[in-house]
């Protein structure tokens, strides 16, 4: 029985092949390079690494501002028009330029407290990651549905990482070499992807008024707000795990949520190559589709992480690790609720022009999360297990929110 595509179909299907294996790098690749740190630099220095991250993940959400979800639309909407793409890209580039000068800033000001003077000179060094954000333009590509370079950019920056990490970082005092090696595999990405869309697509910095810049600011503002508060979800449990409990459970609970994330990796793909249709198109069972897609396979894969947690964090970790295996089936819950999280989104409600919608679901599950969280610290009850029930159920709550708009604007309904 022959099988035909449509152009859409095609489309959506090369975009989420070259998604799926640019993911499956990026995380197959951390998750590897975790379980090497974890045996060379030992769980303690392990948990330090994560912990500053989790600090600087801030600070390139404030220089990516919004711009990963929202310009591919722009770029979509103006395919065909070359000087506005110019004007697109080149405003694009120069927000984020300033935020990355500006952020440096911040982290010199950062590190002038107690809580952070200990680490820096760690936080500067994992701060110029940004340059690569900055530069990186992951969005255009997303936007000409055309993903294959940046497979290709990605796989040889995160491969030149891999090589050089078990090439020389050989000891315990060896963090710094790591982080640098880290930066460089970032810049190099960055430039990489930088250099090819100005040669093949033609692409010039132009120079563009004050006005423009302003409006692009003010239109990515609200996916900004709203993704930089979603960090607290993943990085402000890092942060806060580190800072009221051990960073050796900082790095239990990272490496659980890598095999999460490592699960969740098609429906993120997913979401990310049908968006640009579904944005074009408005196809609502294809939608549907998705959601029933979502639910299925991430029970699935939620149930078989639970059952093999201990055998996986033993992969992944070594034999310590397996302590957190408690915390992995805890997670493992996450597995459908994130998928669902994905396509309830950008599918469902940024594909149909519901931005605030979409917006509040970020800021209010934030804002309950952090109520919860000062309310723990004022009755002395911020622990590691109660941190982790905080996370999974700022996941439910944000699913329980997307489907009630979903539902209410009649997105899912023909």
């Amino acid at each position: 029985m022959k099988i035909s595509l449509n152009t859409d179909s095609k489309i959506i299907l090369k975009n989420l092949s070259y998604l799926t294996v640019l993911k499956v790098l990026n995380i197959g690749i951390k998750i590897v390079l975790a379980g090497y740190l974890i045996r060379i630099l030992g769980e303690l220095n392990y948990g330090i690494i994560t912990w500053v991250d989790s600090v600087v993940q801030y600070f390139i959400m404030i220089i990516n501002f919004g711009f990963n979800i929202y310009a591919a639309k722009y770029i979509v909407e103006h395919k065909n028009q070359d000087t506005k793409i110019n004007e697109i890209i080149s405003s694009i580039f120069y927000i984020k330029g300033i935020l990355f000068i500006s952020s440096i800033f911040c982290i010199l000001f950062l590190g002038q407290f107690n809580e952070f003077s200990s680490y820096k000179n760690l936080l500067l060094l994992f701060m110029f990651c940004g340059i690569g954000e900055v530069l990186f333009p992951i969005w255009f590509f997303q936007g000409v549905e055309n993903l294959k370079p940046a497979t290709i950019i990605v796989f040889f920056s995160r491969l030149f990482l891999l090589i050089s990490t078990i090439l020389f970082v050989k000891a315990t005092t060896h963090v710094e070499v790591y982080v640098f090696l880290l930066v460089i595999s970032s810049i190099l990405m960055g430039l990489l992807g930088f250099w090819y869309v100005f040669k093949y697509y033609n692409i010039k910095l132009i120079k563009v008024s004050f006005e423009s810049i302003k409006n692009y600011f003010k239109e990515s503002l609200p996916f900004f707000l709203g993704r930089f508060l979603s960090l607290v979800f993943n990085f402000g449990t890092i942060f806060f795990i580190g800072k009221f409990c051990e960073f050796e459970q900082v790095a239990g609970f990272d490496i659980s949520l890598k095999i999460i994330m490592l699960a969740v990796i098609p429906f993120e793909m997913l979401q990310q190559a049908v968006f640009p249709t579904i944005s074009r198109t408005k196809d609502k069972k294809l939608l549907r589709k998705l959601i029933l897609m979502a639910v299925i396979l991430g029970t699935i894969l939620g149930a078989i992480i639970f059952l093999m947690s201990e055998k996986l964090l033993y992969l992944l970790g070594g034999e310590t690790i397996i302590l957190f295996s408690s915390t992995l089936k805890l997670l493992s819950l996450l597995s459908p609720f994130v998928a669902l999280t994905f396509i309830l989104g950008t599918c469902s409600l940024v594909a149909f022009g519901y931005y605030r919608e979409y917006n509040f679901s970020l800021i209010f599950t934030s804002i309950i999360y952090i109520l919860i969280l000062f309310s723990l610290y004022y009755l002395h009850q911020i622990t590691f297990l109660n941190l982790i029930y905080l996370r999974v159920f700022g996941d439910v709550l944000m699913v329980v929110i997307r489907l009630y708009f979903s539902v209410k604007k009649r997105v899912l309904i023909i």
